[in-house]
């Protein structure tokens, strides 16, 4: 299969790229910052995902859309955030629509929940979207207009919603890696909102699933769809960090302290709405 991908360098990307070449795709992968290593069944190209890559899309059986701007960085602005993440990831579709490329499997995020994830039930991939960050709001109005778009040129849009994941290539301040360097360094460490309850999922189960998603033979009867992307072994984080605490023996202490100002976020899904790979 052909694939157009974005967000290849990225964290979720690099790993996706990985198992995909390893079982056989060519991908079609924009990226800003030159790259020199030449692989067989890989082309990157260079610039903006944005750009007019009608002539590779042309080309691909699928847009794998996973882009993003604002992903737990509070650094980055707004404007930036909605620029890239809702009215250039417009532009990625329309030029996919030009281009015939009319199959897309777009990354979500668990967080365009937002609200709705305070409730201690699971979240079901119909339940209703009330984002609280303005990453997770971007992500929510591209997931939208993403779902209006594929109804009105019919087009086959699949929506993977990410539970949260860790793992090998995750950035450096997240809890996994940070946990991590601190039982290596055998120092203590101190972990926030400790009853949160998550699907924490290991990178290399996420990028499983949506390879397989890639597939739109697979749970094919109706479109536009969403789905979870998530081991489902929902962890609080107390027990998270402890048991990775555990794996690296670590020698320090670890300090719990719940945020009283914290929403209590339950970033937890239902099993009908996880993505089982067949």
């Amino acid at each position: 299969m052909n694939i157009f991908l974005t967000g290849a360098t990225g964290f979720i990307g690099k790993n996706f790229l990985k198992v995909a070449l390893k079982e056989g795709h060519f991908i079609f992968a924009p990226t800003r910052k030159k790259k020199n290593k030449k692989i067989k069944n890989l082309k990157w190209l260079k610039g903006g995902f944005e750009k007019n890559w009608k002539k590779e899309l042309k080309r691909s059986d699928i847009l794998v859309h996973m882009a993003a701007a604002g992903v737990n960085d509070t650094k980055t602005a707004p404007e930036e955030i909605f620029k890239v993440n809702v009215f250039r990831s417009l532009d990625l579709l329309n030029n996919a629509i030009e281009s015939n490329c009319l199959k897309w499997l777009i990354v979500g995020s668990s967080s365009e929940y937002g609200i709705t994830a305070k409730k201690k039930k699971k979240l079901s991939r119909f339940a209703k979207t009330q984002p609280i960050s303005i990453y997770a709001k971007s992500k929510n109005i591209f997931s939208n207009l993403s779902i209006d778009l594929a109804k009105k040129f019919n087009c086959k849009c699949r929506i993977m919603r990410l539970f949260p994941v860790y793992g090998p290539g995750e950035k450096k301040h997240r809890l996994w890696p940070s946990l991590i360097k601190a039982a290596k360094s055998r120092k203590n460490f101190y972990v926030k909102n400790p009853f949160e309850r998550r699907d924490f999922s290991h990178i290399n189960h996420v990028s499983n699933i949506l390879l397989n998603a890639i597939d739109f033979k697979r749970k094919n009867n109706k479109f536009p769809q969403v789905w979870h992307a998530s081991e489902n072994k929902p962890l609080t984080v107390k027990a998270f960090t402890t048991k990775v605490w555990k794996q690296y023996k670590a020698k320090g202490k670890l300090y719990f302290k719940n945020d009283k100002h914290n929403n209590n976020l339950n970033h937890i899904s239902d099993r009908n709405s996880v993505w089982k790979i067949q």
